[in-house]
């Protein structure tokens, strides 16, 4: 419910204030872009940028299925949704995309990865995010999290998602993360119940660190690799560190996506080929510190930057990493929102 609260605000603040004509509109996760690099296209084009914000893919798919919306012309959307949502003629398809020559720069198992309503942007990882300054032992398994020392009690971050959720309990189980074994799921579910008393929120860790008075009782969190570059910055510190567990992760994978209600595709288009220049997805992915899913990009980044583990896995590391199945069906979404919402409302009920 409080999801469907925040994705109506938005949706509100959206009608209610119809942008100029030579805007362009986004609809993505705070610090996706770089802010230079959208100073870069203002200047080139004369069009400016407008970002709208969501913390959430609950909150980001509300919006784009509120038909009263009509103002956004792209969206950041995760490899696992563009099929489902691209399906409900949301989104443009790719063959449909003109002047985009910028593209051939994907590998072809990249390019897949979005298709066939988006094209590939940046990747990352998911894993353990800690404070230095707070957590003795640094983690190294998911049973870290899983299963927290009495230091951690009421002082870890969760993820909100009917697939993160479960992943690190499946993971451990030595079972696919988006498995639809309805026996296996109940297993995670209950597992789950008895983690609660020591999760201290569901929120996503960059909006609790920011508005939340409780913010410096965060000490370990489930999170993704782009998180430790954001939770810094907002925390004013360099205390967050990410680890990917050795038992192996995720890999996840956005996408940038045209609206098909969008009056300005073919300038959507042109952002979405600047972006995929080979200089500028560089300097963006190098900016964020996150991976860039254009082939082009790695050679014209820095040394540093590719060493970075943060954002170049070890080959140990990659070996132990999958992506997403993006075959997950209704019933398997369905039980799994359950099984999520219920989880948030034990812990709010607390």
């Amino acid at each position: 419910m409080q999801n469907f609260r925040i994705a109506l605000w938005l949706v509100a603040s959206l009608v209610g204030s119809a942008c100029h004509a030579q805007t362009l509109n986004i609809l993505t996760w705070e610090a996706l872009f770089a802010d230079e690099v959208i100073a870069q296209w203002e200047a080139r084009s004369g069009v400016s940028v407008k970002q709208i914000y969501f913390d959430q893919t609950e909150v980001r798919n509300t919006i784009l299925l509120s038909p009263e919306v009509s103002d956004i012309d792209i969206v950041t959307i995760d490899n696992i949704s563009t099929g489902p949502i691209g399906a409900l003629d949301i989104l443009v398809p790719l063959e449909q995309y003109k002047n985009t020559p910028n593209f051939r720069h994907f590998e072809k198992d990249e390019s897949q990865r979005c298709a066939p309503y988006a094209t590939p942007y940046l990747w990352g990882t998911l894993g353990i995010l800690y404070r230095t300054d707070r957590v003795s032992q640094p983690p190294s398994s998911w049973r870290d999290l899983m299963h927290p020392s009495p230091e951690l009690q009421g002082h870890i971050g969760w993820i909100e998602n009917y697939v993160d959720t479960l992943a690190p309990a499946l993971i451990l189980r030595e079972q696919a993360v988006t498995t639809d074994d309805e026996a296996l799921l109940k297993e995670v579910f209950d597992e789950m119940k008895t983690l609660l008393p020591s999760i201290l929120t569901f929120e996503p860790i960059y909006s609790y660190l920011a508005t939340s008075p409780q913010a410096d009782e965060l000490y370990m969190a489930l999170a993704f690799s782009s998180d430790q570059q954001v939770s810094n910055l907002i925390s004013k510190s360099q205390h967050w560190e990410y680890v990917v567990p050795e038992e192996g992760s995720m890999i996840w994978s956005e996408c940038l996506a045209v609206l098909q209600r969008s009056t300005k595709q073919n300038l959507a288009m042109d952002f979405l080929n600047f972006m995929n220049s080979p200089e500028v997805a560089a300097a963006n992915s190098e900016a964020l510190l996150i991976a860039s899913s254009n082939a082009a990009a790695g050679p014209l980044q820095s040394e540093a930057f590719r060493k970075n583990p943060l954002v170049a896995p070890s080959a140990a590391q990659r070996a132990k990493l999958s992506h997403y199945s993006t075959d997950l069906g209704v019933r398997n979404i369905l039980l799994r929102d359950r099984i999520t919402s219920t989880l948030v409302e034990l812990h709010e009920s607390q």
